[in-house]
């Protein structure tokens, strides 16, 4: 996967001049970076009122042929050049869509919408390797507060009696897409959100991350957005 990206910290390392990085800069076309055509398609879905469904199978073969990211369980060069070129597509758009709130905003839209879909259609561990890398501020709720909240929890997370459902609990500020919602209790200040709703909660961070990392921008260099 190309989670890691988020980061953004590959071509610094590789152009510590600004000299060098601006050199680079003017002989990139934004539009024929695979980062850019994936999220144009991805754009258009929503144009479109693709459905959820439709815009999965479609981003699906989009994805593979301009970005394919194969499972970090994979062997060979072609793994690794697969995440340089998603790396590389993810930093440059970043620094280019960073010179104004409406296109940080876009950018970060539809960056998040990419990550969901990858992350969805990932398998579990690779799942569970990156969010693990995360450290989220999250707490396992542990069996006497299940049996002490049984009720609300099955109530708030619409489960049935018989159900077994493992939650844990976080700030409720912090996943309030989920809270408007009401699909999570919130209680002590706290929202216990199922097991269920990990994706809501690590998309939320991945958000926020890419929107901190917006902000860093490079002089001289974010002007030539407006040619995109």
């Amino acid at each position: 996967m190309g989670y890691q990206s988020v980061k953004g910290c590959v071509l610094p390392f590789l152009y510590s001049s600004q000299v060098a990085l601006l050199a680079l800069w003017k002989t990139i076309t934004f539009t024929n970076l695979p980062l850019y055509v994936v999220l144009s398609e991805l754009e258009s879905c929503s144009f479109r009122n693709r459905s959820p469904d439709e815009t999965i199978e479609y981003m699906t073969t989009i994805l593979a042929k301009h970005l394919p990211l194969r499972s970090t369980s994979s062997k060979g060069q072609t793994v690794q050049e697969e995440r340089k070129k998603d790396h590389y597509s993810h930093f440059i758009l970043r620094l280019a869509f960073s010179s104004t709130e409406d296109l940080r905003r876009r950018f970060s839209r539809l960056e998040t919408m990419l990550f969901r879909l990858r992350f969805k259609s990932d398998d579990m561990n690779e799942r569970k390797k990156f969010v693990s890398t995360l450290n989220l501020e999250w707490e396992e709720v542990g069996e006497d507060e299940k049996r002490e909240l049984g009720t609300e929890l099955r109530a708030a997370g619409h489960m049935k009696k018989e159900e077994e459902q493992e939650w844990f609990k976080v700030d409720w500020e912090r996943v309030p897409e989920l809270v408007e919602q009401r699909r999570v209790l919130v209680k002590r200040g706290k929202a216990f959100v199922p097991q269920r709703e990990q994706l809501s909660l690590v998309v939320a961070e991945f958000t926020k991350r890419l929107d901190e990392a917006l902000e860093v921008r490079f002089p001289h260099i974010t002007s030539r957005v407006s040619m995109i």
